[in-house]
């Protein structure tokens, strides 16, 4: 029994200062050139004071990269499906379930550390099932991010925004979306 013991103590005495010094990713958020791939789900919805959407349940995956210390640039694609419906003939425009591309640019105030708060401003596009007359969607965000290892952390973010194309009765479609996901470094 004594023999475990001292050979115990010498491993926390000439071991583990050892092991413990070694080169270690730090956790922070990011940094310039810091690359990583999100997957979040999110519910969001439009509102308009002439139409009634459905509510929209998605998927969406995005490749990020750091570009300066504190800006971060995204591109990623969204799938939605629908539930809700009040009608079941939307088959085009912003109440359809469909594949969207995005683009997003994102200012975070601290990146160097293992929470950060960021906000921005993302384009989003309809890929399938889209109304002819469809310019998109621009939102703006806010959201924090925490690291849970060195490479791995969750977020959650909120936008707010709007259709670039006026409805059918010239009204302006918004667009209200709550997302929470992870994000992997590479």
């Amino acid at each position: 029994m004594r023999t475990i013991i001292i050979a115990t103590l010498t491993w926390f005495v000439l071991v583990a200062p050892s092991a413990a010094q070694e080169d270690v990713e730090p956790r922070v958020v990011g940094g310039r050139g810091v690359s990583s791939i999100g997957l979040a789900g999110f519910v969001d919805k439009y509102a308009s004071n002439e139409t009634t959407f459905p509510t929209h349940a998605s998927l969406h995956i995005d490749l990020g990269r750091f570009v300066t210390s504190h800006i971060a640039v995204r591109g990623g694609l969204i799938g939605s499906t629908t539930f809700g419906d009040a009608e079941d003939d939307v088959t085009t425009g912003p109440g359809a379930a469909a594949l969207h591309a995005l683009g997003s640019v994102q200012f975070y105030l601290t990146p160097q550390a293992m929470v950060s708060f960021y906000t921005g401003a993302e384009y989003r596009a309809q890929l399938t099932r889209r109304a002819a007359t469809d310019a998109g969607t621009l939102l703006g965000l806010g959201g924090l991010q925490a690291t849970v290892s060195s490479r791995a952390s969750v977020f959650v973010q909120a936008g707010y925004g709007a259709r670039l194309t006026r409805g059918d009765e010239g009204e302006w479609q918004t667009r209200i979306t709550g997302e929470l996901g992870f994000r992997i470094r590479f």
